[in-house]
This record gives C-alpha cells, sequence and structure tokens, in this order.
C-alpha cells in the first residue's frame, strides 16, 4: 500500500511521476476531513434543499381558512384565498485559493503544506456555522414585516395579526416554567386563520455555553427542584424535588458558544417546521488547476480552489422562538 505523500520526504516524491496527483488527492482528503470533523451544530436546525438554479421562491404558511357550514338551499360560498406569497432566496458564492510553492517542496515544508487544507476545510464548515447563528441573534426582520422573533405574526403576509402567533417570550429566565410556557405558545400557533391550529411540536433547547447545564437538567434530569416550578407548573418552593415532566417531551439540546457572543441569557426553542434553511445550490467543491498552467512556470506555484454556493435564510417565523 502506498503511504501519503506527507509521509514520504517531499523533495524526493516530487521526483516521482504521480506526484502532483498524489499531492492533490492527499489535501484534498484534509480539506474534507476537516470540514466534516470541525466543531458545529448548525446542522442539527436547519432544513436541507437543494437547488437548481440561482435563485429559489418559497411559499409562506398561506393555508386557506377553515370550509364554511353551508345550510340548505345557500350558495355556496367563494373562498377567500390568500395571494401567492413568496420569500425568494438567492444563492450567494464562497470559496478561496490555495498554493503550494515548488520552494515549500524542495524545502520539505510538510506541515505549513498541510495546514492549508485543514484550515480551509474548518474555515468553510465554521462559516455555514457563524451565518446561522448570525441570522438568529440579529433578529432582523422577516417577510411578514415583522421581526423574526416577535409576537401577534399573522398567519400569512399582508393577513390581519393574531395574538396566538407569539414566538418572543420576555423578561424571564430559563426554568421550567419558562420552557413550559414557551411549549404552550407553540403549540397554540395557527396559519391562516385562528381556527387553523398547526400542530408544530418543539424538538431543541439551543442555549448559549452559559446555559448549558441548566438546559441538560431540563431535558434529561429525573426530577427538578420545586422552586423551578414557580408559575404555569405551580407554586414555588425553597426545598423539595418533583419529578420533571420536561424529559417526557423528548427535547434535545444543543448548545453554541455562538451565542454566548450576542447574549448569555438569551435561550431558543427550535421546532420541527421547516422555517429556516440551508439552500445548497453546490456543495463544497476542490478543483485542481493543471500543473503544466501558466501560474506554476511562471511562479513555480500549485494551486487549488475550493467553491461552495448556498444560502441560509428563514422563509417562516415557526421555525423557534426566542425566550429572553
Amino acid at each position: 500500500m502506498r503511504r501519503p505523500i506527507w509521509e514520504l520526504k517531499l523533495r524526493e516524491a516530487a521526483t516521482r511521476q504521480e506526484f502532483y496527483p498524489f499531492l492533490n488527492l492527499g489535501l484534498q482528503k484534509l480539506l474534507f476531513g476537516a470540514y466534516k470533523t470541525a466543531p458545529t451544530t448548525y446542522g442539527k436546525l436547519v432544513t436541507f434543499t437543494d437547488s437548481d438554479k440561482s435563485k429559489e421562491g418559497y411559499p409562506s404558511l398561506g393555508s386557506t381558512a377553515l370550509p364554511k357550514r353551508v345550510l340548505e338551499g345557500e350558495p355556496f360560498p367563494e373562498g377567500n384565498f390568500p395571494a401567492k406569497d413568496y420569500v425568494e432566496v438567492t444563492n450567494q458564492k464562497f470559496g478561496e485559493i490555495i498554493s503550494v510553492t515548488s520552494e515549500m517542496v524542495e524545502d520539505d515544508k510538510t506541515n505549513e503544506i498541510v495546514r492549508q487544507p485543514t484550515d480551509l476545510g474548518n474555515a468553510h464548515a465554521k462559516y455555514e456555522d457563524k451565518g446561522f447563528y448570525s441570522l438568529v441573534t440579529t433578529n432582523a426582520t422577516g417577510y411578514d414585516s415583522q421581526a423574526t422573533f416577535s409576537l401577534n405574526h399573522p398567519g400569512f403576509t399582508g393577513g390581519a395579526a393574531i395574538a396566538a402567533n407569539d414566538n418572543i417570550y420576555t423578561n424571564v429566565t430559563m426554568s421550567a416554567n419558562a420552557l413550559a410556557v414557551s411549549l404552550g405558545r407553540i403549540a397554540g400557533w395557527t396559519g391562516h386563520t385562528v381556527d387553523d391550529l398547526l400542530g408544530i411540536i418543539a424538538r431543541y433547547i439551543v442555549a448559549p455555553e452559559n446555559l448549558r447545564h441548566t438546559s441538560l437538567m431540563l431535558a434529561q434530569s429525573e426530577f427538578l427542584p420545586l422552586a423551578f416550578a414557580a408559575g404555569t407548573l405551580g407554586p414555588g418552593a425553597s426545598i423539595g424535588v418533583a419529578k420533571n415532566t420536561m424529559k417526557d417531551v423528548n427535547l434535545g439540546v444543543v448548545i453554541s458558544p455562538r451565542l454566548d457572543v450576542a447574549s448569555t441569557t438569551d435561550w431558543y426553542v427550535f421546532t420541527d417546521f421547516p422555517g429556516f434553511i440551508h439552500q445548497w445550490r453546490k456543495k463544497l467543491s476542490w478543483f485542481q488547476e493543471s500543473d503544466k498552467s501558466g501560474t506554476f512556470f511562471e511562479r513555480g506555484v500549485y494551486r487549488w480552489r475550493t467553491e461552495a454556493r448556498f444560502r441560509q435564510y428563514i422563509i417562516n417565523w415557526r421555525f423557534g422562538m426566542l425566550v429572553s
């Protein structure tokens, strides 16, 4: 079995006919290996979609109202269908060129050569992770002209505000009571009208590192201190424990230090609703420049390019709830 090129003396390996293909293969494996193992968490929380053009359009919820009762002899009412309502998502391109000079090969600078694709693979993954959490924490204006996390979202763009459609809960600390209130609000989210309950299910507690242990206690502990139950779950107490009914909800916990940068006390409940998408136009790709190119002839440089095309975007606020 042939050893990877970086395990051989580079100067010796460079004299072989297969040097450039082996170098390309080795660096490519390093790049994708680092990309796959980078410490990111966004992948659990987005809905991945594929795109075959530069821009995609996604309908916001916009479901129709429930049917009306028709009495004998009465005309059937004409449906009040909302206008077609699309959220457009335009793909963007990301990438970088890495290079290995003939001097680096001649001087056996293996570590320097290996570090480039490793660092770049990590950087691509971390960029996707950072982009996701930046969209979550900035709370920008969404498709319905309201902040992503706000009170009284309409059922569809241009519709009337609906009091049940709150995906923000403020002035509370992380507790069983705050989580119970959040779950209750998520269960009450509606579609086109107040009668159109959607049955959305909470899936994850998403929290900063500062709230790691409290999050795990709420999601996984068999028992909780009674003081955690002040409010919706009943009267608080300074001593004693009770069964943790939150555990029966089967919530996962996702922790990211990227949230600590924005706030050490804000946290989120993510749902099964596909409202936050990661749209792939082209997944991370690796391109090799010919070793007989003008660049190598002129400057003695081997070059490779990475490229990815995607967009992360919020197409519906029902993907989650902010608790602060």
